[in-house]
């Protein structure tokens, strides 16, 4: 069990934050402090910026630790030299998921015998109708 105020990425009150991407007024490279840490499957924060005013529900991709500032942008660097190369577009994954058969669909799609007995109840159906 995590410490209270403290999530995963290690981010609790009192942390010293940048903002790695606008968030609402808010532009990127500003400087604040986590005041609250809330949440529980989805850890969200409130800051007090430089400029001012606090803001909530800030997601933590949003906000990085001072100290970590500069591994953030060597990695955002880096994975943006590598990134054009290793995604596939998508319409090259979805005709790659259609032309699959049954059992090698991708997850999250329906699985066949449900849909032949989606196809045989209709077919049962369509004389009755006509």
């Amino acid at each position: 069990m995590t410490r209270r105020g403290v999530d995963a990425a290690g981010l609790r009150t009192g942390d010293r934050v940048i903002a790695v991407e606008p968030v609402g007024p808010v532009p990127e490279g500003t400087r604040g402090i986590v005041k609250v840490v809330n949440g529980l499957t989805w850890i969200r924060y409130w800051v007090a910026w430089e400029t001012g005013p606090w803001i909530g529900s800030i997601d933590g991709s949003a906000i990085v630790r001072v100290d970590r500032y500069e591994d953030y942008q060597r990695q955002k660097a880096q994975g943006a030299q590598g990134s054009p190369s290793e995604q596939a577009s998508p319409t090259a994954s979805a005709e790659a998921g259609e032309a699959a058969g049954p059992a090698e669909r991708p997850a999250g799609r329906v699985p066949e015998h449900l849909l032949e007995r989606s196809r045989a109840a209709r077919a049962k159906k369509a004389p009755a109708a006509s």
